[in-house]
Parts: structure tokens; C-alpha cells; sequence
């Protein structure tokens, strides 16, 4: 079940702009770790709130369009980077598993900006490159992930 709550619509002032979500990469290795390698969402989610002891405010925010939490969100996307970097798989729908090398990683925050960087930058050469010509994996990054 997804965590939904209606008190604080997001945009608020002195929201600091960019990819908020990053912060919340280690976290959910750390999450799915504790909770043996396997985990659903809403699990993970939990998890990050308890341990980086989020206001009930950061917790209960929802974003513009709607539906969910801004936490929830937020880990949702940092669950996709972390994917695409190949440290976590999903077996089935709602169900959120560590790789090896997921199990193996810790990720300081210039490790996840740096895999976010890595990710955006091969984002943005799909949209400039006409379909069909490139299917490449984006090149490592220029810092490597130690495990």
C-alpha cells in the first residue's frame, strides 16, 4: 500500500531546487539490507523515515500532481538510478531486490551524485540521438563505485 496522506501540498518556500532524491540512495541499499536483500516499497520507505528521523511534515508532504507522498517519491526514483547502475532488481511488481553487487555497495552522497550525473547525462544523449542509432550503456563513471 502506498503511504498517501493529505496535510502539505509541495512547492513550499525555500524549497531547495534539483534531485532532492539522491540523498535517499544509500538508504535504500541500507533499507533493503536490513531487511535480508528483499523488500517492498512502502518497507523501504518506512525504514528511511525511522532511521533519518524525518519531520512528520517531510513525511506527510504530497507532491503537485498528486497521490503520494513526496518521501515516497522521492525513494521511488532513487530505487530507479539504483537500478539502472545495476545495484538493485525488481523479481516482481512491488518488490524491490539487492544485486550482488548491491549487497557489496555503500554509496557516499558523491558516489550517488555521481551515478544520478552518469544517468542524466546518457538520458539526455538518447533524446539528442535519432532512434535506432545507439543503444549503448552509459560509460562508467569517472569515480567508481567500490563495493
Amino acid at each position: 500500500m502506498v503511504p498517501i496522506r493529505k496535510r502539505t501540498i509541495a512547492g513550499t518556500p525555500g524549497r531547495v531546487p534539483g534531485s532532492q532524491f539522491v540523498r535517499f540512495f544509500g538508504p535504500v541499499l541500507d533499507a533493503l539490507r536490513e531487511h535480508g536483500g528483499i523488500g517492498h516499497p512502502e518497507q523501504v520507505v518506512c525504514w528511511i523515515a525511522d532511521k533519518l528521523h524525518l519531520s512528520e511534515q517531510e513525511q506527510d508532504e504530497i507532491v503537485p500532481s498528486g497521490g503520494v507522498t513526496r518521501l515516497y517519491n522521492q525513494v521511488v526514483w532513487a530505487r530507479f538510478y539504483l537500478a539502472r547502475e545495476g545495484l538493485l532488481d525488481s523479481p516482481r511488481r512491488g518488490v524491490w531486490r539487492l544485486t550482488e553487487r548491491g549487497r557489496a555497495t555503500r554509496l557516499t552522497h558523491d558516489e550517488a551524485r555521481d551515478i544520478h550525473g552518469k544517468w542524466v547525462r546518457h538520458f539526455q544523449e538518447q533524446r539528442r540521438t535519432p532512434p535506432g542509432l545507439s543503444c549503448r550503456p552509459p560509460a562508467s563513471s569517472t569515480r567508481s563505485v567500490a563495493p
